[in-house]
C-alpha cells in the first residue's frame, strides 16, 4: 500500500511537493504519495501522487516528447472517473507530473484481497469507466493499457489512471513499428498487431476484460502459459463461466473479435445503466480497504506535518498480483480540494485539525470474509507483505523500525455512550489511532439475537442483549469467546449496559445481576432482584458501582434505586424508594440522576439520599450529564431542557422546534448535536444558540463524537462530520455504507455505536456486530 522512504535521509522534494511514501514503480518511473512542501497536510484528499522518471533512465529529447505527450493526454481528459492532472514539468532535470490521489485500492488489489464484486457494483463500475473512456476518446486520446491495476477505487467511484502510453489519434508514433504495448491478459487483439492498430474499440475490449475480472475474480484469458494467453486473445476466446448471467451479454459484446462489432464507450454506458448512483455500491470488503488506505495516508501526513521523519515509518501494506506497471501499484487519486471556510463560532480543537482541515475519508465497517493478508511478488518485483491482526498495516499492531517506539494500545475500559454522563462523546481517544485494541483489524460477525450497548475492555468486546443475554468477542478480530442467551419470558426487558471491572463482566437481566468471567464466560455469582415484585428499568456503572432503577410491577406507580459494589460479592451499598416511575439512571459527578415521573431527581452516589428534584420543565425521560448541566430531551422529542446540575432548576430550553429522533450528543466543548426527520443541527450548550443547520439531512439513529468529528449513523450508512467544517459531510469520501452479513436485514440499522482508537464498534437491531475504521 504505502512503502516507507529510505531511513536517515532528508525530505525529498520534487517541484513544489514533498514526497511522503512510495506508492509503486513501473517501467519508466516511480510514483510517490506527496503533499505541497509549503502546506503539509494529514488530509488524503489534499495529497497528490507524484510520478517521476527513474533516475537511471537517460532523459533524451524523444523521452521528453513522450512525457509531454502524456501530460497533454492527461490534461485533455475531463471526467470525474479519470485521474485529474494537478501539475507537471517535462523540462525539469528529472521530469515529473502530479495527479490527484485517491485513498483506495486498485481494482486488482480489491478483488485479490476481498473477492469478486457483486453485480450492482460491477454495473456501476463499468458505467463509470465507460464514461471515463468516452471522455478519453472525445479528447482524441487512447488509453491503451486499461487493466485492473489502472483502475483505482475511491469512495465516490472508480478512477481511471495511467495515460503513460496514451497516444493522440493524429500523432506520430514514438514506439517502434510492431511493438506490443499493453498488459498480458487485458490486451485487445489489435494490441497484438502493433501499436498503430489500436483504436477506441480496443479500449472497450480491454474494459470488457476488466469487468469480467471484477465480476468473477479471474481474467477472461487467464492461462498459466503466456503463449496460450496471446493465442486466446488473438481469437477473442474468452472464458466467462464465472461471470454472472446478467452481466455476461454486455461483457461478450465488448470482447468480440471484430472492433466494429463492439459497442462504443457511450453505448456501453447505456447498456450498463446510465444513472449515476448517489452512493457508490462498493461491498463491505472494498469499503474496508478504502478506510485502510485513508488511515495509512493520514498517519503519514500527520507525521510529516508534525515534523517527524516519515522515512522512519514502516511499510504499511502488502503488494498483490496484477500490480500496475507504468504508473503506480497503489492509489493515485483523490480530490485536491481546498479547506472550506469555518462556520462562525465553531472552534478548531485538535492540534492537527488545522492541518487536516477538509474532508477526510471516513471509517468503514467491514464484512465477514475480507482477506486481510496477502503474500507474493507483484509485476514490479516487490516482495509482498501482510496485513493481519497482529502484523503490519494500519489495522494491526504496526511493525516498528529498530530503535523506534511502538504504538500504544488500548489499556482501559471504554464504556457505552462514552461513559460518565452518557454524552456520546468518546473524546480524543475515540479518534486516536494509537489507542485501539492490540492487533485490531476490521471485522464483522452475526450473532443469534439482537444486541444493544457494548463495553470494550482492552481485549474483549462485551455486548448485552434483551432479557439479560450477553456475547463476548475478541476485540481484535471479532472471534466469539462466549455467549449466554437472554430470558425466554415475554415481554423481555431491553438490553442493559454491561459493566466490566477487572476480569469480570456484570450483566443485568430480569432475574437480577449475573457476574461472568470476562474471557471464559464462566458464571461466578448471581444477585437476585430485590424482593417485592420489582422489574429492572435501567442500569449504569461508575467507579466499580452498579446503579439500577426498578419499577414496582404491582402498582406501576413507584420505583426503587439501588447501588451495588461490583467485585465485592455484590454488596448492596444503599437503596432509595421513589414515589414515581423511574427510567434509566445516569451516574456522574458524585450524583446519580434518575428521570422519575418525567422530572429529573438527583441522589447522592455515596448514600442514596435525594439532593435535588427538577423544576420548571416536564416530560424528561432520558438524561445526559455534561459537567454542571443535566440535559433532557422531552418525551415528545421536542426541544432540549437544560437543568443546573446542583439544584435541577431549569435554566433554559432550546431547539423547541426540533423533534429529535436519534437522541443527541454533547462534546467536551459543549457542542450539542441533534437530528430530526429533515434537519441536522449543532447548538452551543452555554447559550442554546444554533451554530449550524443542514436542511437536507436524513434522520440520524445514532450520534457519536470522536475527537473533532461527529459520526452520524443512519440505517446502514455512517457519515463523518468535521466540526471545523460541517458541510464537508456532503463529500462522498465522508459517507460510507456498511454491509450486513448474509441473512441479516439491512433496513434494521444501528442500535449502538462505540468509538475507540480510531475504530468503530457498531451493533445492529438484527444481531450484527461490525467493527471498522473511524476517522
Amino acid at each position: 500500500m504505502l512503502e516507507a522512504l529510505p531511513a536517515g535521509q532528508p525530505p525529498r522534494l520534487v517541484g513544489p511537493y514533498r514526497l511522503l511514501a512510495r506508492l509503486g514503480a513501473g517501467g519508466m518511473g516511480e510514483v510517490h504519495l506527496a503533499c505541497r512542501a509549503d502546506a503539509p497536510t494529514a488530509d488524503p484528499y489534499r495529497m497528490v501522487a507524484v510520478k517521476t522518471v527513474r533516475e537511471d533512465l537517460e532523459v533524451d529529447g524523444d523521452f521528453r516528447t513522450r512525457f509531454r505527450r502524456e501530460i497533454v493526454a492527461a490534461r485533455a481528459v475531463g471526467s470525474p472517473y479519470a485521474a485529474l492532472l494537478v501539475d507537471a514539468d517535462a523540462d525539469a532535470a528529472v521530469p515529473w507530473l502530479a495527479t490527484e490521489y485517491v485513498p483506495g485500492p486498485s481494482l486488482a488489489e480489491a478483488v485479490t484481497r476481498a473477492g469478486a464484486l457483486p453485480v450492482d457494483a460491477v454495473r456501476a463500475l463499468g458505467a463509470a469507466l465507460a464514461r471515463a473512456l468516452d471522455s478519453v476518446h472525445a479528447a482524441k486520446v487512447l488509453h491503451r493499457d486499461l487493466k485492473p491495476a489502472n483502475v483505482l477505487l475511491g469512495a465516490s467511484g472508480p478512477k481511471l489512471i495511467d495515460f503513460g502510453i496514451a497516444q493522440a489519434f493524429e500523432a506520430t508514433a514514438l514506439t517502434s513499428t510492431g511493438l506490443v504495448v499493453g498488459s498480458p491478459g487485458f490486451m485487445s487483439p489489435e494490441h497484438l498487431t502493433g501499436s498503430r492498430a489500436v483504436v477506441p474499440a480496443s479500449d472497450v475490449f480491454c474494459l470488457g476484460a476488466v469487468l469480467a475480472f471484477a465480476a468473477s475474480g479471474r481474467g477472461p484469458f487467464h492461462d498459466d502459459e503466456m503463449a496460450s494467453v496471446i493465442f486466446r486473445i488473438s481469437r477473442a476466446d474468452a472464458e466467462l463461466e464465472g461471470v454472472p448471467a446478467e452481466l455476461r451479454p454486455v461483457v461478450e459484446r465488448c470482447l468480440r473479435l471484430d472492433p466494429a462489432a463492439r459497442p462504443s464507450a457511450a453505448e456501453l454506458v447505456e447498456l450498463l445503466g446510465s444513472e449515476v448512483p448517489s452512493a457508490f455500491p462498493w461491498p463491505g470488503g472494498v469499503l474496508s480497504l478504502l478506510a485502510e488506505y485513508g488511515d495509512s495516508a493520514r498517519r503519514i501526513g500527520e507525521a510529516a506535518a508534525s515534523g517527524a521523519g516519515v522515512a522512519d515509518l514502516p511499510t504499511l501494506g502488502p503488494q498483490v498480483p496484477y500490480s500496475p506497471t507504468a504508473m503506480t501499484a497503489r492509489p493515485d487519486t483523490a480530490s485536491a480540494s481546498a479547506a472550506a471556510s469555518v462556520p462562525a463560532g465553531v472552534k478548531r480543537r485538535r492540534p492537527w485539525a488545522a492541518v487536516a482541515a477538509g474532508a477526510v475519508a471516513v471509517a468503514v465497517l467491514a464484512t465477514v470474509g475480507v482477506v486481510m493478508s496477502r503474500d507474493g511478488e507483484g509485476e514490479n518485483g516487490g516482495t509482498g507483505g501482510s496485513v493481519t491482526g497482529g502484523g503490519s498495516g494500519p489495522g494491526g499492531a504496526t511493525s516498528t523500525p529498530p530503535g523506534a517506539a511502538g504504538p500504544r494500545t488500548l489499556d482501559h475500559v471504554v464504556h457505552p455512550h462514552g461513559g460518565e454522563g452518557h454524552t456520546n462523546d468518546f473524546g480524543e481517544e475515540g479518534a486516536d489511532r494509537t489507542t485501539r485494541p492490540a492487533g485490531w483489524s476490521p471485522w464483522s460477525v452475526k450473532v443469534d439475537e439482537a444486541v444493544g450497548p457494548c463495553a470494550l475492555s482492552p481485549e474483549v468486546l462485551v455486548c448485552s442483549g434483551d432479557g439479560g443475554g450477553v456475547v463476548a468477542l475478541k476485540a481484535a478480530d471479532g472471534s466469539k469467546l462466549w455467549s449466554r442467551p437472554g430470558s425466554g419470558e415475554l415481554p423481555r426487558p431491553p438490553a442493559q449496559h454491561p459493566a466490566v471491572v477487572g476480569d469480570r463482566v456484570y450483566v443485568t437481566g430480569p432475574d437480577g445481576l449475573t457476574e461472568y468471567g470476562l474471557k471464559d464466560g464462566e458464571e461466578r455469582r448471581r444477585t437476585a432482584v430485590p424482593e417485592g415484585g420489582w422489574a429492572v428499568k435501567g442500569t449504569d456503572a461508575l467507579d466499580g458501582v452498579l446503579y439500577t432503577t426498578y419499577l414496582n410491577v404491582a402498582d406501576e406507580k413507584s420505583g426503587l434505586v439501588t447501588a451495588v459494589k461490583l467485585g465485592d460479592g455484590g454488596k448492596e451499598l444503599w437503596r432509595t424508594a421513589l414515589t414515581s416511575i423511574p427510567e434509566g439512571p445516569v451516574a456522574a459527578g458524585g450524583q446519580v440522576y434518575v428521570p422519575a415521573g418525567g422530572m429529573p431527581v438527583a441522589l447522592d452516589a455515596r448514600t442514596g439520599r435525594e439532593t435535588a428534584r427538577g423544576a420548571g420543565a416536564k416530560g424528561c425521560f432520558s438524561l445526559v450529564v455534561h459537567r454542571e448541566s443535566v440535559l433532557c430531551q422531552a418525551g415528545d422529542g421536542r426541544g432540549i431542557a437544560v437543568f443546573d446540575g446542583r439544584t435541577l432548576k431549569n435554566v433554559r430550553t432550546f431547539a423547541r422546534d426540533v423533534q429529535g429522533w436519534g437522541g443527541f450528543a454533547v462534546d467536551a466543548q459543549g457542542v450539542v448535536a441533534l437530528s430530526d426527520r429533515e434537519t441536522f443541527r449543532l447548538y452551543d450548550l452555554a447559550t442554546g444558540k444554533e451554530r449550524w443547520k443542514d436542511i437536507d439531512h436524513a434522520t440520524a439513529e445514532q450520534l457519536v463524537f470522536a475527537g473533532d468529528r461527529l459520526l452520524v449513523t443512519t440505517g446502514t450508512r455512517v457519515e463523518s462530520m468535521p466540526l471545523d467544517d460541517p458541510e464537508a459531510s456532503a463529500d462522498p469520501g465522508n459517507r460510507i455504507t456498511f454491509e450486513t452479513t448474509e441473512g441479516s436485514d439491512a433496513d434494521q440499522g444501528a442500535s449502538s455505536v462505540l468509538a475507540a482508537g480510531g475504530a468503530l464498534f457498531v451493533t445492529t437491531f438484527d444481531g450484527q456486530i461490525v467493527s471498522g475504521y473511524a476517522p
